[in-house]
Formats: structure tokens, C-alpha cells, sequence
């Protein structure tokens, strides 16, 4: 019966370490493909820091893998050069092999660095009326400037805000859609500006915050108001008009 020749398997150690640079390695390689410009929620807090953190992440791992391929297929090719200039005619095609795989990877950290540094868009809904690109910027602009006390000031003011102008756009200049878009406009960023150009208590800045936030907390309970009652009122016009006459639905005697 003929003997099995045992298969040597790697030591524990040996394992770990295999395993862990596998591991580390399917990590920068993600890390480097993952998009920075996905759609994410322009006004979340901190939103205008978290595509610049992607990007300086994936821009580390696309170098760090730059540098192992570099310092593994550069000193391959140069022993390969060697066996090419001693005549060899294997050393010649790996040689090739190589230096293609070194462009290809060249162009695409290429690609994918020019990716990685080109600005990120800032996208809102189709349907936001104009003033919501300012109240954006208002936004972006003072978010982390102010102090941690009126931060959540500003995000209620900026999301009440938000809210009132998508209810009255796309109808008459209302009262209430005159003072959504004055607060867009107008309102916010005056308020903030004043508030950095000369001292004053964090306290002050809030309670003028939350004026603005109760005002446009207003409009928009108006709007939705006024629409219950244009739905009431058509339901009830649909129903006189529908409802069967009974003269129409009696039997004849």
C-alpha cells in the first residue's frame, strides 16, 4: 500500500499573520474603491466634514497600496531585467507581464485619484425652491462656527425653515411664503453675521434662533390647515355632486 505523503500545513503564528495581512489588504482595497460622492443628506450635521474624511481615508489607502504593488513589482522587474540581459527568454515574457501589470495599475490609481479629488456635489431635492440653496449655504457656512450651545438652535431654525418654504412654494406670495423666504434670505443670514461680528451671550443667539424657528413652525401648520380644509371642502363637493338622487333610485309603483 502505498504511502501518503503528509501535507505540511502553516503554524499557528504563520496562519495569523497570513490572515491578518489578507485581511488588512481587502481593507485598503475597499477603502480605496468606496465612492466619497454617494448621495448622503446635505443637511445632516456635520455633513459638510464627512466627504472630506472619506476622501482623506481613501486617499491614505490608495497610497499605501501604491507603495506595496511599487515595492513588490519594481525589484521583480529589475531581477527580470537582470535574467534578460544574461539571455533568458522566460525572464523576457515575465518581464513583459510585469511591466504591463505596473501600468494598469498606474492608470487606475490615476483614475481613481483624480476621483477622489474632484469636489463633491452638493445635491437637493428637484422640487426645492431657490431660497433653499441659500438656507444651505447659511447653513454649511455658520454650522460649525457657533458655539455648542446654539448648534441645535440653528439646526430646528434651519429645519423649520426648510420646511415652511417647500409648503408655500409654488402658490401665491402669501404672507406666509413672503416671511418663509425672508427668513431664508434675509432673516438667518443676518442674524448669524451680526452674531460673529461683535460679542454676544450664546443665550441671546438661541432665544432669536428659536423666534425664527417658531414663526416658520407656524407657516407650516397654517399651510397643512388650509390644505385639510381644500380637502374637506372638495370632499364634500364630490359628494353632492356623485350622490344618486332618490327619485332616480326609487321603484316605479
Amino acid at each position: 500500500m502505498a504511502s501518503r505523503t503528509p501535507t505540511s500545513r502553516p503554524s499557528g503564528p504563520a496562519r495569523r499573520v497570513v490572515s491578518g495581512a489578507a485581511g488588512a489588504a481587502r481593507t485598503l482595497v475597499r477603502a480605496a474603491r468606496r465612492d466619497p460622492a454617494g448621495p448622503a443628506d446635505p443637511w445632516a450635521t456635520g455633513a459638510a466634514l464627512q466627504p472630506t474624511v472619506r476622501r482623506a481615508g481613501s486617499l491614505l489607502a490608495l497610497i499605501v497600496i501604491g507603495f506595496l504593488v511599487v515595492g513588490v513589482l519594481v525589484p521583480l522587474a529589475i531581477l527580470l531585467g537582470i535574467g534578460v540581459a544574461s539571455g533568458s527568454d522566460v525572464a523576457g515574457w515575465l518581464l513583459a507581464l510585469v511591466l504591463g501589470l505596473l501600468v494598469a495599475f498606474g492608470v487606475w490609481v490615476f483614475t481613481r485619484a483624480r476621483t477622489l479629488t474632484r469636489p463633491a456635489p452638493v445635491t437637493l431635492d428637484a422640487a426645492a425652491p431657490p431660497e433653499e440653496w441659500t438656507l444651505l449655504e447659511t447653513f454649511r457656512q455658520h454650522e460649525r462656527r457657533l458655539p455648542t450651545p446654539a448648534r441645535p438652535a440653528l439646526q430646528s431654525a434651519v429645519q423649520a425653515t426648510r420646511e415652511a418654504l417647500r409648503v408655500t412654494s409654488g402658490g401665491t406670495l402669501t404672507r406666509d411664503a413672503f416671511d418663509a423666504r425672508q427668513a431664508a434670505r434675509e432673516d438667518l443670514p443676518e442674524l448669524l453675521m451680526a452674531w460673529q461680528s461683535g460679542p454676544r451671550r450664546p443665550e441671546d443667539l438661541t432665544r432669536e434662533l428659536q423666534l425664527i424657528e417658531t414663526r416658520m413652525r407656524q407657516v407650516t401648520q397654517a399651510q397643512a390647515a388650509a390644505q385639510d380644509r381644500e380637502a374637506q371642502a372638495r370632499r364634500r363637493y364630490l359628494s353632492g355632486k356623485l350622490r344618486p338622487d332618490p327619485a332616480d333610485t326609487d321603484p316605479p309603483a
